[in-house]
């Protein structure tokens, strides 16, 4: 009994090591940096807690400032926002009250006043109501405010001198809600505590000529809202970015799991007699990845019907499909890191990737509203996949289709065949491995 326990405690860790293969293929246990840090760790491994002492709260201070920096006080940035005055207006015509003011004189080239009221930034443009409409769908400006060509007269005709009861004066409010729900909130709300005080200060300008009658005053301009692409449900609005972080999710965990447990790679690897046995396991665990892969893109895909209505313009193959293909850029990304690092150093760096992608690819707020380093979302794939599902829900932002897809190809293209090299690299140190300490067998 005595010997049995003797023998239950000598058990050395590495032989109940879960992470046994944890070091990346090229990890050199004899190189003289690793020598030395073995000599230095032998009573106590004070450069381990040391690097992780370091590396850990630097990581963790990183995901922080990612996600708070992010979100930090978005309505500072609602004046660097774009707005569009896209006039028909002609003026004052064939009215005794044209003469008292100058020529060519338009109510609407008045709104020009909001500009530096915090609103944002407005720039009158000569033009029809398809023109407004298609400065917003192509994102060129957040709203534009379309004026017919009788909008002065309208306005006008609610003066005391010429009319005591109420004359509709409306303007068309043109703006692209699924562009970002939370964004587009932001902006009517300003814009609409700014329009307020921009109207008293057009009744003041007015009391030369009579000012303007009671029902006027108390109606206010008519602004017909023109949400071009509205957002149906609010939790739709969270599914064009949520959706794809559970997707990212899903390939580290893939990439994790097929890395360090996948039992078909010892299957051909350390079998001396094994044909063509790195093109296998290649073959075998690509499949494997695409398979789970798809699989989590079939279950992310249903959740939104799980809740309620769902709005899918372009219908559920086209969401499902997309899915799967943004998925192999996180295939790709994430097996290549899992080759490069060890294990913690791969969950840190992950994470860290994925919430700046959160926080970057303009699905909690669109970067007008972000601080510039934030801008650095144009540069990563999350980016583009949510712009391209808002297309696909919702049909906003058609003139970015092209470019959605193609960049999220280039990130597959450079790093899915890149995964592949490094993984052929570390089979490769495997199998020599293997056969060289069978060899005499």
């Amino acid at each position: 009994m005595v010997a049995e326990r003797e023998t239950v405690e000598m058990v050395s860790y590495d032989k109940v090591d879960p992470l046994p293969t944890e070091n990346p293929f090229y990890f050199n246990e004899n190189s003289k940096i690793n020598q030395y840090i073995q000599k230095k760790d032998k009573k106590f491994p004070i450069i381990h807690y040391t690097i992780f002492g370091i590396l850990i709260p630097v990581m963790v201070f990183l995901m922080g400032i990612f996600y708070i920096g992010g979100i930090w006080n978005p309505v500072e940035k609602i004046k660097d926002l774009k707005y569009a005055i896209v006039s028909e207006d002609v003026g004052c015509v064939g009215h005794p009250l044209c003469n008292n003011l100058p020529a060519g004189t338009t109510i609407s080239s008045k709104y020009m006043g909001l500009n530096g009221k915090g609103a944002g930034t407005f720039e009158f443009l000569k033009g029809n109501k398809e023109d407004a409409i298609d400065l917003v769908e192509k994102h060129k400006y957040w709203m534009a405010l379309h004026f017919p060509p009788t909008f002065t007269m309208d306005v006008l005709s609610n003066l005391n001198a010429v009319n005591t009861s109420y004359h509709e004066a409306a303007v068309d409010k043109i703006y692209d809600e699924a562009r970002s729900y939370t964004t587009v909130n932001f902006m009517n709300k300003a814009f609409n505590r700014t329009e307020v005080a921009f109207f008293k200060e057009l009744a003041k300008s007015m009391d030369a000529f009579g000012s303007f009658n009671p029902p006027f005053l108390i109606e206010d301009i008519h602004y017909k809202e023109n949400n071009i692409h509205p957002v149906t449900g609010f939790g739709q609005n969270f599914c064009t970015f949520i959706s794809f972080i559970l997707i990212w999710i899903g390939t580290i965990a893939t990439a994790l799991i097929t890395h360090f447990v996948f039992p078909l790679e010892n299957h051909w690897i350390e079998k001396k007699d094994a044909t063509h046995a790195i093109a296998k396991t290649i073959g075998v665990k690509t499949l494997t990845n695409g398979i789970i892969m798809f699989v989590i893109c079939v279950i992310v895909s249903i959740i939104p019907f799980c809740c309620g209505h769902v709005t899918m313009a372009k219908g559920y193959g086209a969401v499902l499909f997309f899915f799967f293909f943004f998925s192999l850029c996180g295939l790709g990304i994430n097996n290549c890191l899992v080759h490069l690092f060890h294990f913690i150093n791969f969950y840190l760096i992950a994470c860290a990737f994925m919430i700046l992608q959160l926080i970057s690819c303009g699905g909690l707020l669109h970067r007008d509203l972000q601080y510039g380093f934030f801008k650095i979302g144009k540069a990563l794939p999350m980016f583009y996949a949510v712009r391209e599902l808002k297309y696909i829900y919702f049909e906003s932002g058609k003139h970015t289709q092209a470019a959605n897809v193609l960049i999220i190809l280039g990130w597959i293209l450079v790093f899915l065949p890149l995964s592949l090299i490094l993984y052929y690299l570390e089979l490769r140190v495997k199998r020599a491995k293997y056969l060289k300490e069978n060899s005499k067998n």
